[in-house]
């Protein structure tokens, strides 16, 4: 024991705290037997995983505080036996402020005063199980890093599955250029789907390769480059139920809103979030509806955290009537080519 916490003091005084191999060697040899020393060893293990390091002293205490809080939530909920479990990801050493600030979903006065179609159901559907990852019109999952830009990436993967769908060719589109050239939403500080694809119904759009996405944000770099790729004819509305949302989901990925300003969607790792979830319907985060599971009943939603969080970068909803679960049913739109289709 005491070794293990000379060890600890040592790296401390160096201004540079580190995970090391030779400290998780000591908790697995099994040194720390009380609790706060096995949650010492968890956050460590934590620290290793993910590669956190800390400047200072006060900030590693600071940031091991919160992981210990955010672990006592996870441990708590995994305990009751829900259909959602719940673990540890980048966010768990976070504050609730700066989780709060990548949720971007900002509505906005629409940047186009034309009126927009919108997708309604055709009836009750029959419900049968879809997953565009299997049709090549879904990207890799991406980060958008400590920015409210959500909505950007949401508009982009909508976007990106509408030209492959058309094309025959899946391409990864910059959200760059629309977060740092839509004039009408605000980068960071968040911004709409909907004016996102408007954006796009007025240049093509551009290859990230082209058009990186790096934080900071800078100013817009659209006039440099020359966009191979036609603009978007339509920007569809989806009306605010299950069905409706089923419906366009039969055409394509779908740019969907969701409440992610809770526990259980901040530290989610796999099942399916219910009723038992209580994640709240007041939308605040942009994701893309990528599929529907038949077997379940549960909607398959791309996030844009990387692939560390949640089931490989995806959270399954399930799918319900009125707001749906964390309020999926509301405010959702979609990228389209032919509106004969619809």
């Amino acid at each position: 024991m005491k070794l293990g916490c000379l060890y600890i003091f040592i790296v401390m005084k160096t201004g540079f705290v580190l995970v090391t191999l030779g400290l998780a060697s000591l908790a697995l040899m099994g040194l720390f037997t009380d609790s706060s020393n096995q949650f010492e060893h968890q956050f460590t293990s934590y620290m290793t995983q993910f590669d956190k390091s800390y400047e200072t002293e006060n900030e590693y205490n600071f940031r091991r505080e919160i992981f210990n809080k955010n672990l006592e939530i996870i441990n708590a909920h995994n305990a009751k036996g829900f259909s959602s479990k719940l673990g540890v990801n980048e966010f768990t050493d976070w504050t609730d402020e700066e989780y709060k600030s990548m949720l971007g979903l900002r509505r906005q006065p629409l940047r186009s005063s034309q009126t927009l179609k919108t997708i309604k159901a055709k009836g009750e559907p029959e419900l049968v199980s879809i997953d565009h990852r299997n049709e090549g019109l879904v990207t890799d999952v991406k980060n958008q890093g400590a920015c409210g830009s959500c909505w950007a990436f949401s508009t982009v993967a909508s976007i990106e599955g509408a030209y492959a769908k058309e094309h025959g060719e899946l391409k990864s589109f910059s959200e760059a250029h629309l977060a740092e050239c839509d004039k009408f939403s605000g980068g960071c500080m968040g911004g709409w789907m909907i004016n996102g694809l408007l954006f796009f119904t007025q240049r093509g759009p551009i290859t990230d390769e082209e058009y990186p996405y790096s934080l900071p944000l800078g100013t817009c770099r659209e006039a440099e480059l020359e966009s191979n790729y036609e603009s978007l004819p339509y920007a569809f509305r989806v009306e605010d139920d299950e069905d409706s949302l089923y419906e366009a989901l039969t055409h394509n990925v779908v740019s969907v809103s969701i409440r992610a300003e809770n526990d259980k969607f901040r530290h989610y790792q796999s099942g399916i979030l219910d009723e038992e979830d209580d994640c709240g319907t007041e939308i605040d985060h942009g994701v893309t509806l990528v599929g529907y599971e038949a077997d379940g009943d549960y909607w398959i939603v791309k996030n844009s955290w990387g692939g560390s969080w949640g089931n490989e970068g995806y959270v399954h909803i399930k799918r319900r009537g009125g707001k749906g679960i964390c309020g999926i049913n509301q405010d959702s739109a979609q990228a389209v080519f032919h509106q004969e289709d619809y």
